[in-house]
């Protein structure tokens, strides 16, 4: 009798982890961010989805929309926590280098006199460029969920729109940082033939002394989606 009990106490818990087992895991705040932004560009939700691009929507980021989008994967979450005075220092130092950069490429594309034109060599461009890599690849060794983040290893790096840029100017540049970090894989098929198209979804938190950005969506940028 008692090997009858068990066995069917048995049987009753296997189908309790079954049914456990098919039930929908609840969907955290972050893949509920996802899918709110991706809603809001295929026009199935609230336009103000659109809102939870960090530093705000561009007028191209307003105009752009999907036909339709499922999430492939998702990576494991990252989390960095780092000295803001030294990775504000290092965004600094990027900069004053990347500036240099473009001023001596600009003089050696010119030719130096009228309106003659020099074609600037593969070799001559990468040693120029040496200065600001070295100051990028400083900066990703310190701090590479941020230095990602911010694209310093990216030639667009400088375009004005970059909003983590905006970002650490606006903080008071002392203490710590913590930043997270959730990337998913979205597959979005397009145009009449329905080509599938995978890219990334970046959801980050930035919390720095009184700054705390709420969970945000990453843009990519206008001239490139990675």
């Amino acid at each position: 009798m008692r090997r009858a009990v068990s066995t069917v106490a048995v049987a009753v818990a296997a189908w309790a982890l079954a049914l456990a087992a098919r039930a929908e895991t609840p969907k955290d705040e972050v893949q509920k961010i996802a899918e709110q932004y991706l809603n809001s560009l295929t026009g199935k939700g609230d336009s103000a989805g659109r809102d939870l691009l960090l530093g705000g929507a561009t007028v191209n980021a307003q105009l752009f929309n999907l036909e339709n989008w499922r999430v492939v994967s998702r990576a494991p979450p990252q989390a960095e926590q780092g000295d803001l005075k030294a990775a504000v220092t290092m965004m600094g130092d990027l900069d004053k280098a990347g500036r240099a950069s473009l001023t001596r490429i600009v003089n050696a594309g010119s030719g130096g006199e009228g309106l003659q034109v020099h074609q600037i060599s593969e070799a001559e461009a990468k040693k120029i460029l040496e200065p600001t890599h070295a100051k990028a690849q400083a900066f990703l060794k310190a701090s590479p969920v941020l230095a990602y983040v911010a694209r310093v290893d990216k030639s667009v790096y400088w375009h004005p729109q970059n909003p983590v840029r905006t970002l650490l100017a606006g903080t008071d540049a002392s203490g710590s940082y913590m930043l997270q970090l959730h990337i998913f894989t979205i597959e979005t098929k397009e145009g009449p033939r329905q080509v599938p198209r995978q890219w990334p979804l970046r959801i980050l938190r930035f919390r720095a002394g009184k700054v705390d950005t709420g969970w945000k969506v990453l843009p990519a940028s206008d001239w490139n989606a990675e």
